[in-house]
């Protein structure tokens, strides 16, 4: 029988440190799972998908805006992580809610949407049987699928998973504040395009969310919620795949590395 569901907090460290907290959890080389992982930054951070191609970015941009660029393990595509809120849950492969791609989003998403309890929100319905595939955004919060939540037709809660075979992790991303200007410019596209997309609320910043969230996953769960505890130093191998230009296009010093080849293998 599993035992409590483990409550790590980060945002004390780099962003890498927090994205390569991740990969250990996924990688089950940490805490026995489950476990819950939040954090945000003090700073704007634009986190790509797993595969998603630099090249929809303007790197010069966000080099200039002081805005560093880093990939995540799971897939989608970009989310500027700014007055924002990120939320992870590992579990192990073998878990009841893991086996389903769809069911996992499904679990998550109720969960999340009782916890944040934001009047209006609903479900995005996601492209219907038979209708016809548009290509993707480049813009995580521009894409309405069925992993996301929204407040008067636009987008306030994005989420992604990523699995591999010890274990699967689903994350999303909830935003308290929406700077349209800030993101156009990283994308490299109008402003009004992302307002169209995309909304955020701020009464949901609050110190006792990530408690409240955590204590919603862990009912639904039915388990005991541990203490919460800083997330620990993440693996040297996770961490210095951010060392490499395409784990981080744009560093932390605003320095633009080289273009990398998509990654071709799991980490």
């Amino acid at each position: 029988m599993d035992g409590p569901l483990a409550f790590f907090v980060g945002g004390h460290g780099t962003p890498q440190e927090d994205l390569a907290f991740e990969e250990d959890l996924v990688s089950n080389r940490v805490a026995s799972l489950p476990a819950v992982f939040v954090y945000r930054w003090r700073s704007p951070v634009l986190v790509l998908g797993y595969a998603q191609d630099q090249g929809a970015l303007d790197l010069d941009s966000c080099s200039r805006l002081g805005v560093p660029v880093v990939r995540r393990l799971s897939g989608g595509t970009g989310v500027v992580h700014h007055r924002a809120l990120a939320l992870a849950l590992a579990l192990r492969a073998d878990h009841a809610w893991a086996g389903d791609l769809r069911g996992l989003y499904d679990r998550f998403l109720r969960v999340l949407s009782r916890a944040l309890d934001v009047p209006g929100s609903v479900r995005a319905a996601g492209a219907g049987p038979g209708e016809p595939r548009v290509p993707r955004s480049p813009i995580c919060f521009e894409g309405h699928l069925a992993e996301s939540l929204l407040l008067d037709g636009r987008k306030f809660v994005g989420c992604a998973q990523v699995r591999r075979r010890a274990a699967v992790m689903i994350h999303g991303t909830v935003l308290f504040g929406l700077d349209a200007t800030l993101q156009a410019a990283l994308y490299g596209v109008d402003a009004a395009r992302i307002e169209r997309a995309a909304t955020a609320v701020p009464q949901l910043d609050r110190p006792d969310l990530p408690t409240r969230v955590a204590s919603e996953l862990a009912a639904a769960l039915g388990l005991a919620l541990a203490a919460p505890a800083l997330r620990p130093p993440p693996g040297r191998e996770a961490l210095a795949r951010y060392g490499d230009p395409h784990w981080t296009p744009v560093r932390l010093d605003g320095a633009v590395t080289r273009p990398g080849a998509l990654p071709c293998h799991e980490p």
